[in-house]
């Protein structure tokens, strides 16, 4: 917080002062092209249900011993390593928002807070 606040609003005051025009660094046009269609495992079940099956898959094993000691009655003594496994979490979550947030990116919809599954009524 401490550094990126102010490095934001340092961007921001130099980004609106600054007079030159902006120049895109690829080719646009006005009309948005024919966005085409995406396979099975690029629509929106598929990827919250891997969105959510990958981190679970990374903690399974340490909530199996969270588990056995809260029902079985002991007590559970491996901190530690309950913390590096919130890192790992934590990583593998992060990576899946960005790698997930990629995909939808890359498939060029324009459109893309519209999903197609909700059947929005284009104009």
């Amino acid at each position: 917080m401490l550094v990126t606040s102010p490095l934001l609003v340092l961007g921001g005051i130099a980004g609106k002062n600054s007079k030159a025009e902006f120049q895109a660094p690829c080719r646009t046009t006005k009309y948005p092209r024919e966005i085409p269609p995406l396979p099975w495992y690029r629509g929106t079940i598929p990827q919250m249900a891997m969105a959510g099956f990958l981190p679970f898959s990374a903690i399974y094993i340490e909530l199996y011993y969270i588990f056995a000691s809260v029902w079985g009655h002991r007590i559970y003594t491996i901190y530690s390593i309950l913390f590096i496994v919130f890192i790992i979490l934590l990583i593998v979550t992060a990576f899946i928002t960005v790698a997930l947030t990629y995909f939808q990116l890359a498939a060029e919809d324009h459109e893309w807070w519209w999903s197609n599954e909700y059947n929005v009524v284009k104009t």
